[in-house]
């Protein structure tokens, strides 16, 4: 009698049992993650180049250079974090080399994606109503910041981040969540589509300060707990850092270093913000008061 296997995930995990090179890592990138990340990359620039250049009316579909670096930058940062060697310091060894991976796929990512997507390479998903319907609700404030907050918070519980290190579909999935619930956390801050509509700069830092909060918690408890919170790594191989510092450093990345993030890009946006609304103030013509009608004898 067979067993049949349930439908395999689209791997977004590395890892070749444990590691035994240089640095403790072995320096061997899954197949299906690379490939996958390259297959993403080339797709991306076969569209917006030459595909694109063959259809007509390629000058209205403009990419800059700017974009096609970032797009290909956030696809470096998903090889970065799911690659040697910080994949399997991540996975046998360190809980801060884990949450460093953990902030590459929530903060530096997501957005690079973004803000490498042209709005007219989205715009066909919104021939679908159900699809551009939604994509609209999803990417409104509180489902992006809900899900996203949820993901992260339900994802560092003790019970289910064990799980997820000690079963190599669930690690794979759990990356997935991260990533996608991720891409709708930065949607209102640089989302391309104008029809998903970005917020106002002013509501932009609010919301990022928002942000901090779901980090915020994990870190901190992380940062606070008893060493050995989980248990993969009270039982992993002692490398660099001891039991407790490891955990240590693991909580504060998510929680201060979190917030330096979120802070750093309010900062950003807000002195944007406010040189733009003062520029405008200076092309505003200066208003002509009204001459007297009368005047003085």
């Amino acid at each position: 009698m067979s067993l049949i296997s349930p439908p395999t995930l689209p791997p977004l995990h590395g890892g070749a049992g444990v590691p035994d090179g240089l640095l403790n890592s072995h320096w061997y990138l899954e197949p299906t993650v690379g490939l996958g990340v390259l297959g993403a990359a080339v797709a991306y620039l076969l569209w917006v180049g030459p595909l694109n250049r063959r259809r007509p009316g390629a000058a209205e579909r403009p990419v800059t250079g700017g974009q096609i670096a970032c797009f290909l930058g956030g696809c470096v940062t998903i090889l970065i974090a799911l690659g040697p060697p910080l994949d399997d310091w991540s996975d046998y060894y360190l809980l801060s080399a884990h949450m460093v991976q953990h902030l590459l796929l929530i903060l530096v990512a997501p957005p690079l994606l973004l803000l490498g997507l042209p709005a007219w390479v989205l715009r066909p998903l919104l021939h679908w109503r159900l699809v551009a319907r939604t994509g609209y609700l999803l990417t409104r404030v509180v489902p992006a910041f809900g899900i996203s907050a949820a993901v992260m918070i339900v994802w560092h519980v003790q019970p289910f981040y064990d799980a997820a290190l000690g079963n190599a579909q669930i690690h794979i999935l759990e990356h997935q969540l991260f990533l996608a619930s991720a891409l709708l956390a930065w949607w209102p801050i640089v989302g391309p589509l104008p029809e998903w509509p970005r917020l106002s700069p002013p509501l932009q830092c609010l919301y990022l300060f928002l942000q901090t909060f779901p980090g915020g918690v994990v870190g901190s408890i992380i940062t606070l707990a008893e060493p050995g919170l989980y248990e993969h790594y009270r039982n992993a191989p002692r490398w660099v850092m001891s039991l407790a510092t490891d955990q240590e450093v693991a909580g504060l990345l998510m929680w201060v270093g979190g917030f330096t993030i979120y802070l750093l890009l309010v900062s950003i946006i807000f002195f944007r913000w406010a040189a733009q609304e003062e520029a405008k103030e200076e092309r505003r013509p200066a208003t002509v008061r009204p001459r007297s009608a009368t005047t003085r004898s």
